[in-house]
């Protein structure tokens, strides 16, 4: 638990004892937990529920796709409980998606010529994801009271800019508030592995790796912006 609440307080020496000391077991049953309580609870109640279903219409037709009556009292019949999973940004949560960030920060490394470890990557990735375990936690009372699964903190309802449905809106709906702080946790973890000691040359490293994983991030965050605004034009 030390850890867990080390990253949110005191993230680069967190960070850097990951790196020394890369044990991330306790850590990563943490975050399961803390998700799995959240969905549990939220999903309990028959606001969580319709909103598993809302969430699979929105979607649905957001890619140009149709749910008539039938499959609707079909849906709340028996509310689609993957969808919570892939909604909100829980996805980047689930088990499989971390250990394939890891190794992209493995891979990132090497590039810049480092030799980390896979386990002190897999470390690094598991531990980042401690915010947004705390996103859940934040947004499931927030789900309940709306009645929708969508993530309360992607820029998009931060900033209330933007017509719903838009290229615009879409796109800053996929970017996090928490996501850009969990990229930034990863860079620093990283830069902690590649850089001898703390100092100028690993702060500048960490901006570095920032740079490139949010480039990454807005990349993929663009493309499904895009499919989804070309599906919902059905073209």
């Amino acid at each position: 638990m030390r850890r867990v609440t080390g990253v949110l307080m005191h993230p680069r020496a967190t960070m850097a004892e990951v790196v020394r000391h890369p044990a991330f077991i306790t850590t990563w049953i943490v975050v399961l937990l803390a998700v799995v309580v959240c969905g549990g609870l939220l999903l309990s109640t028959p606001a969580g529920r319709q909103a598993l279903v809302d969430e699979r219409v929105r979607v649905t037709e957001a890619l140009g796709g149709r749910v008539d009556d039938v499959g609707y009292a079909r849906l709340q019949a028996n509310p689609p409980l993957s969808v919570y999973v892939t909604s909100g940004g829980r996805l980047l949560l689930t088990p499989p998606v971390t250990i394939l960030v890891a190794a992209g920060l493995f891979v990132l490394a090497r590039i810049d010529g480092a030799t980390v470890p896979f386990v002190t990557t897999l470390a690094i990735a598991v531990h980042a994801t401690v915010v947004l375990a705390l996103q859940q936690i934040v947004a499931t009372p927030l789900h309940y009271l709306h009645g929708a699964l969508t993530s309360p903190t992607n820029l998009a309802g931060l900033l209330q800019l933007f017509d719903e449905g838009t290229l615009a809106s879409r796109l800053f709906g996929t970017v996090d508030v928490f996501g850009v702080w969990w990229l930034w946790l990863m860079s620093l973890g990283l830069a902690a592995a590649t850089t001898p000691a703390e100092g100028p040359e690993r702060s500048r490293r960490a901006r570095r790796y920032a740079v490139r994983l949010l480039a990454v991030y807005v990349g993929v965050a663009t493309v499904v912006a895009v499919v989804f605004a070309v599906s919902g034009r059905g073209i």
